[in-house]
Formats: structure tokens, C-alpha cells, sequence
């Protein structure tokens, strides 16, 4: 294994993050003023916000850890096979690095190189990283995909079908139903690429020629299918338990959205508004902006628009964002700009000392 903070040249310049932070405020800005023109009652939402019980809070913060706290546990598994033992609370952390790059970069592309470079840090080797990387979206879709598909199957869309949203006149039962869809049918193709890859790639190679950003594609089905090898020989029963411990990544998620309209002293029914939730979550993975931001501000409030008076929607919102993503990126980030600055003044000190005195000799 490497040492700590030995990164093998992986590095994230600070420029990403910084550029990612000023792409998501001000798309979550964009959100919120939309929110404001749209309500024309600036005055009576921002007193909405005086509405909320602090007391709430707390259970909302514990919720938002599950991003966290499951996503730790996730990765903690995901190594066992792969005969890595990493401290949980160190998996933890890289969870959180993870979810913070992945908020702060469009469709979350920012969430594989932090969590390969949180893994090489702590001294994971790079391929090893590649593989529990690969292993951790699998999951993810996995998970998502079986709570969507579980939920239709089993009649839940019918709990939301009277819920008509102000987007294009459709119901939320069918906009759940689509979303479902969407992210079921993500997962079974890159399962198919996952298991086989030769068809796709020469799909690819006839259709684009053997180009620079082909040849990037083409490696990572490669190590895609690398490694659900390796955890088809020695790691399905950790495919499994990290699937599961989807439950505390993404259900914390799913529950937030109750437990902030709890705050806000609205009492519906609790299924009606966790469905809504779990269809939230589709639809921002699929969206384009950093998080989901300035597209996730108008939809949540769009999808909660039955359940709240107007004057409540923005500060539903700000409320349920903070503690869903506004948290994470504060928090997260600041880790991950820190292990940055730190790794680049190492890297500075090193290259300094390869050209020191001893070293300049005369021509």
C-alpha cells in the first residue's frame, strides 16, 4: 500500500472546487430568484422562514448525515473484498469529500475523482480505488433502482395520484413512474457494459473512430468490467450489504423532505410525501447542473406546492436544501480544499528539495 497522502499524480486542483462553489451558488440563486418571481411575495417568504421549529433541526441533521454516515458504511464494505481495511470513520470522511465534489460538478461527474483521490490518500492502491469506485455507482443505481421499482410494484404510485403538479399539467404519479424508469433502465445498461463490454465497444469504435475521448470511454468499460470481475469472484455477499446500506445513504434523503415540513408545523401523510422524496432523488440524479442546483430549487418546489401556502414554498426550500446538499458541500469541500493545499505545499516541499544545494552541481 502507499503512504498517506500519496496521491500516485492524482490531483484535484482548487480551481475545480472554487469554480464548482461559485457555479452552484449561483445556480441556487438562479433557483431561489425564480422562486421569488414566480411567488411575487418577497416579504411573506422570508417571513415564512420564522415558521420553522428549531427543534426540528436536529432530526433533520440526522437524516442528512446518512449521506455520510451510509455512504461510509458503503464504501467500508466495499473494501473488505478487496482486502482493505480502512478505518470506518476514514470512509466516513471520504463519503462526505465524495458527495461534495459530486454536488459542486455537473450530474455529479466530480463524485469518482474525490472518492479515488480520498482512497489513494489513505493509502489505498490505485486500481483497488478504480474497482471500489466502480463497485460504489453500481450500488447506488442498484439501490435506487429497486426502491423505485419495489415502490411502483407494490401500487405506491397510486398513494400520489391525485397530486397534480404545475409542470406541464402531469401528475406525480406519473412523473414517479417515469423517473423510475429512467434510473432503472441506467442501471441494467451499464450492468450490460459492466458484463459485457466487447458489444459496446465496437458500437463505439464504428460509430466514432478511435479518438482521444473514445479511447477515454473505452478504458473505463474496460476497468468497469475489471471490477465487477473481482467482486464476482470474492465480493457478492459485500454487493449485497453495501446495496443495503443504501437504506441509511439514500433513506435519510427520503425522509428529510418530512422531517422539514414536519418543522414547518404541515402534518400530511407521511408515505404521500416520502414517494415524492424518492422521486426527487431520480429526478436529480439525472439532472445537468452541479447538485441539481437552480433546477432542484424550482422543483421541490413545484412537487411540494400542494402541501404548503405559497408563503412557505421558498423557505421549504432553502430548509430542505441546506440539510440535503448546502451542508455537505460546506463541510466537504472544506475537507477536501484542505487535503488539496496540503498535498501541493508536500508536493512544493519535495520539488524544492530535489533541486536544493547538494543537488546543483557545476556544469
Amino acid at each position: 500500500m502507499t503512504t498517506e497522502a500519496d496521491t500516485g499524480g492524482l490531483r484535484i486542483p482548487p480551481g475545480a472546487i472554487r469554480w464548482g462553489i461559485i457555479g452552484f451558488v449561483a445556480a441556487s440563486l438562479l433557483g431561489f430568484a425564480t422562486l421569488l418571481l414566480i411567488s411575487q411575495d418577497l416579504s411573506g417568504s422570508l417571513a415564512g422562514f420564522r415558521q420553522f421549529n428549531p427543534v426540528w433541526a436536529l432530526p433533520c441533521l440526522v437524516f442528512a448525515s446518512g449521506d455520510w454516515f451510509g455512504g461510509g458504511l458503503r464504501i467500508w464494505i466495499l473494501l473488505r473484498p478487496l482486502d482493505i481495511r480502512l478505518p470506518y470513520r476514514r470512509c466516513v470522511v471520504i463519503s462526505g469529500t465524495t458527495a461534495a465534489l459530486a454536488y459542486l460538478t455537473p450530474a455529479g461527474t466530480g463524485g469518482g475523482p474525490a472518492h479515488l483521490y480520498g482512497m489513494m490518500r489513505s493509502g489505498v492502491p490505485l486500481g483497488r480505488a478504480v474497482a471500489s469506485n466502480f463497485a460504489s455507482v453500481l450500488v447506488n443505481l442498484t439501490f435506487l433502482s429497486l426502491a423505485g421499482i419495489g415502490a411502483w410494484f407494490f401500487g405506491a404510485a397510486s398513494g400520489i395520484e391525485h397530486i397534480e403538479l404545475p409542470v406541464a399539467s402531469i401528475s406525480a404519479a406519473s412523473l414517479f413512474e417515469w423517473s423510475a424508469l429512467a434510473i432503472g433502465t441506467i442501471t441494467a445498461a451499464i450492468v450490460f457494459f459492466a458484463v459485457s463490454p466487447r458489444l459496446p465497444r465496437a458500437v463505439l469504435i464504428r460509430l466514432f473512430g478511435r479518438g482521444r475521448r473514445v479511447r477515454k470511454i473505452l478504458k473505463q468499460l474496460q476497468e468497469l468490467h475489471g471490477s465487477l470481475i473481482i467482486y464476482a469472484r470474492k465480493g457478492k455477499l459485500a454487493l449485497g450489504l453495501a446495496t443495503l446500506a443504501g437504506l441509511l445513504h439514500f433513506g435519510g434523503r427520503f425522509l428529510l423532505g418530512w422531517a422539514v415540513l414536519r418543522g414547518f408545523g404541515v402534518d400530511v401523510g407521511f408515505w404521500n410525501i416520502v414517494l415524492l422524496h424518492v422521486m426527487l432523488q431520480f429526478l436529480l440524479y439525472l439532472m445537468p447542473t452541479p447538485g441539481g442546483a437552480g433546477i432542484a430549487e424550482v422543483l421541490v418546489s413545484a412537487v411540494m406546492s400542494p402541501f404548503l401556502p405559497s408563503t412557505l414554498l421558498v423557505a421549504y426550500t432553502a430548509v430542505w436544501r441546506l440539510f440535503l446538499a448546502y451542508l455537505t458541500v460546506v463541510v466537504g469541500g472544506s475537507i477536501l480544499l484542505t487535503w488539496v493545499r496540503r498535498d501541493s505545499r508536500r508536493l512544493t516541499a519535495n520539488a524544492s528539495l530535489s533541486v536544493g544545494p547538494e543537488n546543483d552541481l557545476p556544469v
